[in-house]
C-alpha cells in the first residue's frame, strides 16, 4: 500500500500534523495523516535542503502490552482562568471521536523515553470551547512511518 515503510523516527516529525483516523488492532495503534507528516532534510529520499511534507501517510505504533496504562489519553478542560481539570478518556472512546470527526487532532510536541512516548496535542472543535489540550501516552518500542511521495512544494 505504501512505497516507503521506515522505523528510524529521527528522520520524521508529526509536529503540526492533523490525524483524521485512528485504529487499534492486534496491539498496533495506527494513526492516519491525510495531509502527511514531515520528512527531515537528512532523510536519504529527501532531495532538498528543507523539511518537506509527505502525501497521505500513516504511523503505526506497536504497543508493548495491553495493560491498563498501555495507552493513556488525557484531555484538559479549563475550569476558569487559573484551573484546568485533566480528564482521562478511554482509548476506544477517543478513537471513535477522532474517526467520527468530533474534533480535529493536532500533534504539537513529542517526548520520547525508553518504551514510552508522550504526545502533547490540541483538539480543535467547530464550536466553543474551540480547542482543548490533550496528552497521549503510548507504551511503545516501535513506530513505523508509512508514506508514498514527498511534496517539495510543502516545506516547513
Amino acid at each position: 500500500m505504501y512505497k516507503h515503510i521506515e522505523t528510524d523516527d529521527t528522520l520524521f516529525s508529526i509536529h503540526d500534523c492533523y490525524a483524521e483516523k485512528m485504529c487499534l488492532n492486534d496491539g498496533v495503534l495506527t494513526v492516519t495523516f491525510p495531509n502527511g507528516f514531515w520528512v527531515l532534510e537528512k532523510h536519504p529520499q529527501n532531495e532538498s535542503d528543507n523539511i518537506v511534507r509527505t502525501d497521505d501517510a500513516r504511523v503505526d505504533f506497536k504497543i508493548i502490552d495491553d495493560g491498563f496504562d498501555a495507552i493513556e489519553i488525557f484531555v484538559f478542560k479549563q475550569q476558569d482562568k487559573i484551573k484546568a481539570i485533566r480528564k482521562y478518556w478511554e482509548t476506544e472512546k477517543f478513537i471513535n471521536a477522532v474517526n467520527n470527526g468530533a474534533f480535529k487532532l493536532e500533534f504539537i510536541d513529542c517526548y520520547k523515553r525508553y518504551q514510552y512516548i508522550l504526545f502533547k496535542c490540541q483538539l480543535w472543535f467547530d464550536k466553543e470551547p474551540y480547542h482543548a489540550e490533550c496528552e497521549i501516552i503510548l507504551h511503545t518500542d516501535k513506530a513505523v512511518y508509512n508514506w508514498n511521495s514527498l511534496c517539495y512544494d510543502r516545506v516547513w
